[in-house]
């Protein structure tokens, strides 16, 4: 794949299990709150993102002053925030991960997943709604993620 040099997103510290791969591009995704995060490092490797507010608008995240001088910003509002979208074979259980926002510096194109250590927030939250009626849970906080 050809790529601009100017795209590139650096990843200050690598996204959870994917130690190997730091540099990545932005693409259009299927809608204006859906992003494809692709590694320049490896044709076969990306990331759906999405706009966490568009789930929960009230969705706000503190970081550490060390992150946010990481990314060389100041303020948490310098930074695009995105999630991770997990699309399994069941289409009932697309969720995404509220508690390690994925969080980009696009001024100087770098990015870094932060883990919200001291937040309320699930690590599985779930985008299907539940029909009424039934008990289908919208959130696991316990449960564990591949993103």
């Amino acid at each position: 794949m050809d790529v601009d040099p100017d795209t590139i997103i650096t990843f200050t510290q690598p996204i959870l299990g994917f130690q190997d791969y730091r540099r990545f591009i932005l693409l259009p995704g299927p809608s204006a709150h859906l992003k494809w995060l692709q590694s320049t490092e490896s044709g076969d490797l990306a990331f759906i993102l999405m706009v966490p507010t568009v789930v929960v608008p009230d969705y706000t995240i503190e970081i550490r002053p060390s992150e946010l001088a990481e990314l060389a910003v100041t303020a948490v509002t310098d930074l695009d925030i995105y999630t991770l979208v997990v699309v399994p074979e069941d289409k009932s259980k697309v969720r995404t991960n509220l508690r390690a926002p994925i969080l980009i510096n696009h001024r100087l194109r770098l990015g870094k997943q932060a883990l919200l250590d001291h937040s309320d927030y699930p690590i599985q939250y779930f985008l299907a709604q539940p029909q009424e009626g039934q008990g289908q849970a919208r959130e696991a906080s316990n449960a564990r993620s591949n993103a």
